[in-house]
């Protein structure tokens, strides 16, 4: 079978490297995401820039972030992704039980709930949302604003899925199973 190869801090390109380094110099390794982002500098770059974008300028909090994150991975597949967010997700407060019920794009809050919905609609209509699926989120108290940026959250998750998926990259996280959907 054809691998794709992780980059280290000596085979990624000039973009890449530092970054890699960086990540280094701050956790004592390379997490395998990051090194199979690195893979292309610009793609790498351009992830982390988007992040930041969201997660400075965004109304989405860790919690919800982390709900869409799991939900995303889920979705499509993401053994990896799912095992990193939960990761995250007990860091940020998410219990074991509400991460696994991300998984399967549930959770016990209303609000949360039609954040998971407006989620799991993008997903499965690929962006094509209906006048009632909005209509709900407006209802649930999801502005317009909060519907791009859990729209953009969505596909910079399924951007980090695919990524995962093509290279099969190795879980470096305490591994947690898919959920049955």
């Amino acid at each position: 079978m054809l691998e794709l190869n992780l980059r280290t801090i000596d085979t990624a390109d000039a973009i890449a490297a530092p970054i890699l380094k960086n990540f280094k110099d701050q956790y004592g390794m390379v997490p395998n995401f990051f090194a199979a982002l690195g893979i292309d500098g610009g793609s790498l770059t351009g992830y982390l820039d988007f992040v930041k974008s969201i997660e400075t300028h965004g109304q989405l909090d860790e919690r919800q972030r982390e709900l869409i994150s799991l939900a995303v991975a889920n979705y499509n597949g993401c053994h990896y992704c799912v095992s990193g967010h939960t990761f995250s997700a007990k860091r940020a407060g998410l219990s074991q039980e509400e991460c696994a019920q991300a998984q399967l794009g549930k959770a016990a809050d209303s609000y949360e709930q039609a954040l998971l919905n407006i989620v799991e609609q993008l997903l499965e209509k690929q962006g094509h949302l209906d006048e009632q699926d909005k209509r709900d989120a407006y209802d649930a108290g999801i502005t317009e604003q909060k519907l791009i940026q859990i729209a953009a959250w969505t596909v910079l998750n399924t951007f980090s899925n695919w990524v995962n998926n093509i290279v099969q990259t190795k879980i470096d996280f305490p591994k947690v199973p898919l959920a049955q959907r």
